[in-house]
């Protein structure tokens, strides 16, 4: 693994956003994990970091957290300043460092290392960086109920995209799904990006579920006047139309007919969701839709287990 060198570490307190003269270190395997996840979710709490590397006390990886920013192997978006303002003590937020895209080049030969990630990390808006955690809260909790289990596998995004029948084109995003349908009678086309995109793969079962996520913040109505206009029930409808018996969006991937869940800021909110799916759907909903909300989610002791609410407003679980 490599090794990393510099003076000798200073006396003074050190600051929590601005790097101190760091003390040679080597690079453990644990170290790896950490900037590992780091750069695949792009942005991380402390707390995620400790879900995801149990066998290691969360005071001692706390430390080790902060050795490796002073290192330069991961940094500290400066954007996170605002949420403090706002809403006091919570976990740091760390993202990729300059150093640490080095050796991931180095040992796994992936990120590049001509990537200025000090300048990305500092122009990442808060606005951002919370959607991208929201994201993680929901991934981190389906990573960590399929590492406790023997019997199902997390399928990665990157998994998905070899496996599709042809090479995506060159798009901003490599999941981006386009369909024509009809609404009202007329013909409209749509388009969505999910937040998330995985697989679980029953090994017992010998079968895989696929599920696209939606990391909703409420900064998006849930239904609009016109169709033409952002909203929620558009994204559903999208959704909806590019899955079914056709299953276009699948076929694209390569993939079996999937659901989308939906993780939301409140209970209530998330009513109104399913209210919006049964109304365009003529009261019918749809069992491809799940639901939960943000506190639902972080109460509950196995994600795989929890029981989501699907758009009938029946209570069902992602192993069933």
């Amino acid at each position: 693994m490599p090794s990393l060198t510099a003076p000798p570490l200073a006396t003074v307190r050190r600051s929590r956003y601005t790097r101190d003269t760091a003390a040679p270190m080597f690079l453990t395997a644990d170290d790896l994990a950490i900037i590992r996840n780091i750069a695949k979710h792009r942005f991380l709490r402390s707390s995620h970091l400790t879900r995801l590397l149990q066998h290691r006390s969360d005071k001692k990886l706390v430390e080790r957290l902060g050795v490796l920013f002073h290192n330069g192997l991961i940094d500290r978006p400066r954007a996170q300043l605002d949420y403090y303002a706002t809403a006091g003590s919570a976990p740091m937020v760390y993202a990729l460092g300059n150093r640490g895209a080095t050796a991931l080049a180095e040992v796994d030969g992936t990120h590049s290392a001509h990537v200025d990630w000090t300048d990305k990390n500092r122009t990442a808006g808060r606005l951002f960086i919370n959607h991208t955690l929201g994201v993680a809260d929901v991934m981190v909790a389906i990573e960590c109920a399929v590492n406790r289990r023997k019997d199902v596998r997390l399928i990665e995004p990157d998994e998905i995209l070899e496996r599709a029948p042809r090479p995506k084109p060159m798009a901003h995003h490599p999941f981006v799904l386009k369909i024509r349908t009809h609404h009202d009678g007329a013909p409209v086309d749509l388009a969505v990006i999910p937040d998330a995109v995985f697989g679980l793969d029953f090994i017992d079962k010998n079968t895989s579920k696929y599920f696209f996520l939606e990391a909703d913040r409420a900064t998006m109505p849930v239904m609009r006047a016109s169709l033409a206009q952002t909203s929620m029930l558009r994204k559903f409808l999208a959704y909806r139309a590019g899955g079914g018996a056709g299953n276009a969006f699948g076929q694209q991937l390569g993939i079996n007919n999937f659901r989308v869940l939906t993780v939301t800021t409140t209970r209530e909110r998330m009513e109104t969701m399913v209210a919006a799916l049964k109304e365009a759907t003529r009261d019918s909903g749809s069992r491809q839709f799940l639901f939960t909300d943000k506190a639902t989610l972080a109460n509950a002791a196995d994600v795989l287990t929890l029981a989501w609410t699907s758009g009938k407003g029946e209570a069902v679980r992602l192993v069933d």
